[in-house]
C-alpha cells in the first residue's frame, strides 16, 4: 500500500497481513507513517497505490461499506497527551486494562514499576495538571514503556515501521533482540 499526501510519501509500499482475530501492534516514532497506515486500514483514508484488503474486502476497489468494514476491524490509535481528568496512574493503566483486561491490582503494580523507573512513583495519584511539564513527559514515557511491555505480552505480532516502510515484524520477543539500528535506538528510548 502506498499513500502520498501531495509530494510527499508517507506510505513507501507497506505488506502487512493480519489474520482474524490477530492483534497487531503497529509502533514507531511520530511521523512514521504508523497513523495513516491505519486510516487507511479503516478507510479513512484512501490509498494511492497497491491493494488492501481487510477482512476478505478490497478496500482500493471503492466499493466496500466502510461501516460494515469498521464493525469487523478495531484500531486504537495512541495519543501521547494525557488525559486531563485521569490520574497519573490511570493514564498509565488505561489500554492494558481496556483491551487485555487485566485486573486492577495487576494494572497498578506495573504502573508503579514503570513511575519508580521514570523517578514518579510519588505522583501516580496527581493529576496532569498537578504535574510540571518535564513531569508531564516523564508520565508519557512511563505509558510508552508500559504499553511497550503490553504490546510485547499481548500482540501475535509487532511490526516497526520507520521512513513510511516497514523495517522489522515478528513476535513480541524482537523487541528483545532489535535486527536494525533504528529498531535499537527505538526500543532503547521507549523501554
Amino acid at each position: 500500500m502506498r499513500k502520498n499526501f501531495g509530494a510527499l510519501a508517507v506510505l513507501k509500499g507497506i505488506d502487512l497481513d493480519v489474520a482474524p482475530g490477530e492483534v497487531v501492534a503497529l509502533i514507531g516514532r511520530s511521523g512514521s507513517g504508523k497513523s495513516t497506515a491505519l486510516r487507511c486500514v479503516n478507510g479513512l483514508e484512501k490509498v494511492d497505490g497497491g491493494e488492501l484488503t481487510v477482512c476478505g474486502r478490497a478496500l482500493h476497489s471503492g466499493t466496500v461499506d466502510l461501516r460494515e468494514l469498521r464493525q469487523d476491524v478495531g484500531i486504537v490509535f495512541q495519543s501521547y497527551n494525557l488525559f486531563p481528568h485521569l490520574t497519573v496512574e490511570q493514564n498509565v493503566t488505561l489500554a492494558p486494562r481496556k483491551v487485555k483486561r487485566i485486573g486492577k491490582g495487576e494494572a497498578r503494580d506495573l504502573a508503579a514499576e514503570v513511575l519508580a523507573q521514570v523517578g514518579l512513583a510519588d505522583k501516580a495519584q496527581s493529576y496532569p495538571e498537578q504535574l510540571s511539564g518535564g513531569q508531564q513527559q516523564r508520565v508519557a514515557i512511563a505509558r510508552v514503556t508500559h504499553e511497550m511491555a503490553f504490546a510485547r505480552s499481548v500482540a501475535h505480532a509487532v511490526v516497526f515501521m520507520h521512513q513510511g516502510k516497514v523495517w522489522e515484524s515478528g513476535k513480541g520477543e524482537m523487541l528483545a533482540n532489535p535486527q536494525t539500528v533504528e529498531l535499537r535506538q527505538f526500543v532503547g528510548n521507549g523501554l
